[in-house]
């Protein structure tokens, strides 16, 4: 049976992530803190004078909080996989031996991109026995729980674009990975102020300002079953994750397919500018130029035309 051939860069971070007891134990302690979120919930629940057992909207709600949850964890462990494949290549004195082989700046990028998505990946497949749980409780079908996990996987895309962007830019990993934690602050609390903002200023709106569509909570909410969904929403203060109000146009898509079409845009632009940044032979100058920065193999080149028009 023939073996199959990967990239080397993706089979290089396949091999090296794997064989490491950091990965099992990672798994295990994503897996430790999911399961405390929801014996945690349970336990709560007991404690309330008036429970008197599983109630029909107990799945629900187990599914809400374990949601978010994972939501947050999926958005801080990514920049941890991401800000500093390009950086810490950098630092092992490694990347100058990478970009001199055939590889182009595309497939690097792109490839340590999938490979920490892929472990990423790996934590949330990890995590389905837990839905599975809440998924026989009842009140939650099979199409939400995949919008979830799309959701996920779109957040995880997008928060990786943006480490490995930072990774390409900054040569210290600890400056790479501080920037990419901001920016994804950013994401999950300075969109919902600035849409509360919005909010108070102009309340008479009626709707979603376009950047509350950037945050994944809000996208995450618009997945939620029933009345979940659309008081999740209102917690942001508005209607049901659309436009509502007198004046407000008919929309066809819910949050959550904004966030795709957004986050889509973001992951091409982050990509595209590290690629422009890698490029090891001077195709994008001009727009490296902007940004102040020549690679190794560029500035050698430079100085030796330099040298072989001045020989004096």
């Amino acid at each position: 049976m023939k073996r199959i051939v990967l990239n080397p860069v993706l089979d290089k971070e396949f091999r090296s992530r794997m064989r490491t007891w950091k990965s099992p134990l990672l798994i295990s302690l994503y897996l430790g803190v999911l399961a405390l979120i929801t014996l945690g919930y349970y336990w709560t629940q007991q404690q309330r004078a008036f429970y008197s057992g599983f109630g029909p909207e107990v799945g629900p709600q187990i599914y809400v909080t374990l949601t978010i949850f994972q939501l947050m964890l999926v958005s801080f462990v990514t920049p941890a996989f991401t800000a500093g494949v390009i950086s810490g290549e950098r630092e092992r004195q490694t990347l100058d031996l990478l970009v001199c082989t055939r590889l182009s700046a595309t497939s690097i990028i792109l490839n340590k991109l999938l490979a920490s998505i892929a472990y990423i990946l790996l934590l949330i497949i990890s995590s389905l026995p837990f839905f599975g749980v809440v998924y026989f409780f009842g009140g939650i079908l099979l199409s939400e729980i995949g919008q979830v996990f799309l959701v996920y996987l779109m957040t995880a895309l997008t928060f990786g674009a943006i480490g490995v962007f930072c990774s390409t830019v900054f040569r210290k990993t600890q400056v790479s990975v501080v920037v990419t934690y901001v920016i994804v602050f950013f994401f999950l609390a300075g969109t919902a102020a600035i849409t509360v903002f919005l909010a108070n200023v102009r309340p008479d709106f009626g709707g979603l300002p376009l950047i509350a569509y950037l945050n994944p909570v809000v996208a995450l909410c618009s997945t939620f079953p029933g009345s979940f969904s659309q008081g999740m929403i209102m917690g942001f203060g508005f209607g049901a994750g659309r436009m509502v109000g007198a004046n407000a146009p008919a929309s066809t898509l819910l949050p959550w397919q904004y966030n795709f079409i957004g986050d889509g845009l973001i992951i091409v632009v982050f990509l595209v500018m590290a690629i422009v940044l890698l490029d090891p032979v001077g195709r994008f100058s001009r727009v490296k130029q902007l940004f102040g920065r020549k690679s190794k193999v560029q500035v050698e080149t430079d100085e030796e035309i330099e040298s072989e028009a001045h020989p004096g």
